[in-house]
């Protein structure tokens, strides 16, 4: 478990880091493939944990233009819609990722880390929603306030996607010490 959660973890940061010369040095297709790789061998045990690989392979497809593409300056035209689509395929698959999480808390007897799951979940996927309404919408609007709201919104959900990232290092420090302890303990038994 503890590898399938860091493969999760690691391209959970691959995703979240846009490292740009010229191409995107991280690049996502690499971090969709090692959560697709994480998350089916999770899928052995936790049922949410193959709807995440389903989701993260087809992403390892969709993101490949953002390789040579800053999806982050491009705000009207085809590969804006593009990556609206994206950014929807990246809130469906995070909102398997935290129910499977949550349910990994649950069978391991970690109430505390079902809890802040649970927590991020109720703050990530509303404002993830509230964003990709706002990109439909922004078309329309092009008032100072609905820029400012744009704003705060893409600080808040940098700051939840590095909670994000904190919560998944916690599950693999969990699956780690849980590692540790059998071993041990079956030495000492």
């Amino acid at each position: 478990m503890e590898r399938a959660l860091s493969r999760i973890l690691y391209g959970t940061v691959f995703i979240f880091l846009d490292i740009r010369i010229g191409v995107d040095l991280l690049a996502d297709p690499i971090g969709y493939l090692l959560i697709a790789v994480g998350c089916l061998k999770l899928s052995e045990k936790y049922a949410d944990g193959k709807s995440a690989s389903i989701f993260s392979t087809i992403l390892i497809f969709l993101s490949i233009p953002s390789v040579f593409i800053d999806f982050n300056l491009i705000q009207s035209g085809a590969w804006h819609y593009f990556s609206n689509f994206v950014f929807a395929g990246e809130v469906v698959l995070t909102f398997y990722l935290f129910r499977m999480l949550r349910e990994i808390a649950e069978k391991a007897g970690r109430k505390d880390l079902a809890d802040r799951t649970r927590r991020l979940f109720n703050l990530y996927i509303p404002l993830s929603l509230l964003m990709l309404a706002m990109g439909a919408v922004g078309k329309v609007s092009g008032s100072d306030y609905f820029r400012m709201l744009l704003i705060a919104l893409v600080i808040l959900l940098l700051i939840l996607n590095i909670a994000f990232i904190i919560l998944l290092a916690a599950f693999r420090k969990m699956a780690r010490k849980k590692i540790s302890s059998s071993v041990f303990g079956s030495q000492e038994g």
